[in-house]
């Protein structure tokens, strides 16, 4: 955790929480508190930034594994954390610090006191589903799909129809609202940018299949066994329902149960996966439903009728998590040192050079700035990427954000800059140098650039090294009294 670089994603995320607030453009803002809170204990660090994510995949473990105790069994929740350690998905979220980890505790929270609220007619646990709605919905907001997963199973079991007249689903759904409220002031306030953000903007394309890619990205983050297993559960429990149902009730409501939590989010993004691209994380809480299921038939149970049949999955499954543990070593030592005999890719396609990167862009302001006499902002020409890492591997870092902006993005240039658009804005940096640095030589070459400085010194490529050999590199070059759009339209017209 603390010698692997940072990811793109997560110095991106590290730099919300240099700019705390209530709201952000692409995500709600539980990833920076985080953040900040481990940063503020223990110093600006790799580990720091990935320790709350790593303490919050024991929160998930907890649940689930309560969860399956509740649904199957407590030999089947030791079974469930097997899957949670290797599962790719599951790993992850316990290892990067994204939106993702806060997220996945509090959808496996709300699972676990809805499933004792629904199928075991638990009236408080519904208060603490409300609270880890709104804990959700301040992670992602993909957690608003469980409101229409426990509508469905509500209306589906006529067992748990009854809660429509009763109170604590509704007081659970305010208590959700009410945590979740300083995003709702937040978006108001910003002309409810961030909704647009994740919410039209995703949904208002035209037709664009992609469900072939959400399959393949099923694949990636399962395994190829692991999606085997979780289509075989749905299989199972839809076609044996009625005999389930007339062997156990009180097994049918909680299979029913599992599944509604599973088929309705997956439903959502099937249906987003035909007008538009899915992203790789998505369907990941949508399995987590199943996993009892699943763990059920390695440790031997057909859950269609809940009889044990000898453990014959377990076999292939020790096999998948042995290869998937070797694999998950192997890559971590190719992205932190390197493997004898393996050249790794030039380009800064892994995180493995951004420490270096950012050493060799301080090296370079450096250089600048004793030749000027004034600071150079550094703008990074892609979205967030180049700024990000610079900023986080910056070793002279301020963490005033009120004084010199010493690096933007490419929003300065009139790209899209995501929240770097709002944390440095063009009117702020009129007159200064600046670097721009860009992974390709002939971005630095447009014409967006050219019309924004007065002066451009030569493109230069710079190379960056370990003891490994070459790991990556990246080209800059120096523009000279940035003018932003609004000052060139004010200008009066020379004579």
């Amino acid at each position: 955790m603390g010698m692997l670089n940072l990811l793109p994603e997560e110095a991106y995320y590290w730099n919300y929480a240099q700019h705390l607030d209530i709201g952000y453009l692409d995500h709600p803002p539980m990833v920076a508190w985080l953040i900040h809170l481990s940063e503020t204990v223990l110093g600006r660090s790799e580990f720091s930034v990935r320790l709350p994510a790593f303490l919050g995949w024991f929160g998930l473990a907890y649940f689930m594994f309560r969860l399956s105790v509740v649904i199957v069994g407590r030999s089947t929740g030791k079974v469930v954390l097997l899957l949670l350690v290797t599962l790719p998905i599951y790993m992850s979220v316990g290892f990067l610090m994204t939106p993702d980890a806060p997220f996945y505790v509090c959808w496996a929270s709300a699972l676990y006191f809805l499933a004792k609220s629904l199928t075991q007619n638990q009236s408080r646990a519904w208060y603490a589903a409300g609270v880890f709605l709104g804990l959700g919905l301040l992670s992602k907001y993909t957690m608003g799909l469980i409101i229409p997963a426990t509508l469905g199973y509500m209306l589906i079991d006529r067992e748990s129809r009854r809660w429509f007249r009763k109170p604590q689903p509704y007081i659970a759904l305010v208590i959700g609202l009410l945590l979740f409220s300083p995003v709702l002031y937040w978006n108001a306030e910003h002309q409810w940018m961030s909704f647009a953000f994740q919410g039209t903007r995703r949904w208002s394309g035209g037709m664009d299949f992609h469900l072939h890619i959400l399959i393949g990205s099923i694949l990636v983050l399962l395994s190829p066994l692991g999606f085997y297993e979780a289509v075989r559960v749905i299989w199972d429990v839809g076609r044996r329902r009625i005999a389930i149902k007339q062997d156990d009730l009180q097994h049918y409501r909680q299979y029913l149960f599992l599944l509604t939590f599973s088929v309705v989010p997956l439903a959502v993004f099937m249906i987003h996966s035909i007008q538009g691209q899915p992203k790789l994380n998505w369907t990941g809480p949508v399995w987590l439903s199943l996993l009892p299921l699943i763990a059920a038939r390695i440790h031997g149970i057909e859950i269609w009728h809940n009889k044990s049949t000898g453990g014959s999955l377990a076999r292939c499954w020790l096999v998948t998590a042995s290869i998937l543990v070797v694999f998950y070593a192997a890559g971590f030592t190719y992205m932190v040192g390197g493997m004898p005999g393996i050249e790794k890719e030039s380009g800064m396609k892994f995180p493995i050079a951004w420490k270096i990167f950012g050493d060799k862009v301080e090296e370079i302001e450096t250089r600048l700035e004793d030749s000027t006499g004034t600071e150079p902002i550094i703008i990074g020409l892609d979205k967030y990427w180049l700024a990000s890492q610079a900023n986080f591997y910056d070793p002279d870092h301020n963490t005033d954000i009120d004084s010199l902006q010493e690096i933007g993005g490419q929003n300065l240039i009139g790209r899209n800059g995501l929240m770097w658009a709002t944390w440095v804005t063009p009117e702020s940096i009129n007159g200064r140098d600046a670097l721009l640095i860009s992974f390709g030589e002939s971005q630095l070459n447009q014409t967006s650039i050219v019309e924004h400085f007065a002066d451009l010194g030569m493109i230069n490529t710079e190379r960056l090294y370990n003891y490994d050999g070459e790991v990556g590199h990246f080209y800059w070059r120096v523009g000279y009294r940035y003018t932003s759009k609004a000052l060139q339209e004010t200008r009066p017209l020379a004579l």
